[in-house]
């Protein structure tokens, strides 16, 4: 059985090819044919209770970043509310039931490359059961 942290990775990624975006777990802008705007699901945090053998509680949550032009921001902004909608509906993970706790994202402007980019994080946190 796959680790809870891995079990919302994964739907997470799937929920966004779902969408229709180009999503990676690792690779930068530019890089294997990746092109702006992407999604980039990054850091998983838990904190797992364990309360026998083999039943696990607690709480997941999942770092997904949305990078996209700055000169586009309905484009951005529809990526980003669409993947937080799809976040808010997920109930269940392969061997997990969850249940949603916290939802924030933030957009700040990034200008370190030569694009002038929008840059979102989204922070979502669930309860495992």
């Amino acid at each position: 059985m796959e680790s809870p942290e891995i079990q919302l990775f994964n739907e997470v990624f799937i929920q966004s090819l779902e969408l229709g975006y180009q999503t990676v777990d690792y690779a930068a802008q530019g890089e294997n044919g990746i092109h702006y705007p992407f999604v980039h699901v990054s850091e998983s945090i838990s904190d797992d209770v364990i309360n026998n053998k083999e039943i696990i509680t607690g709480r997941l949550s999942q770092t997904i970043h949305v990078w996209g032009y700055a000169n586009d921001r309905d484009k951005f902004s529809n990526m980003v509310f669409q993947l937080k909608q799809r976040l808010r509906g997920l109930t269940r993970l392969s061997n997990y039931f969850v249940n949603i706790e916290a939802l924030n994202s933030n957009a700040v402007f990034d200008s370190t490359t030569d694009d002038d980019l929008l840059h979102g994080i989204i922070q979502v946190e669930y309860e495992l059961s």
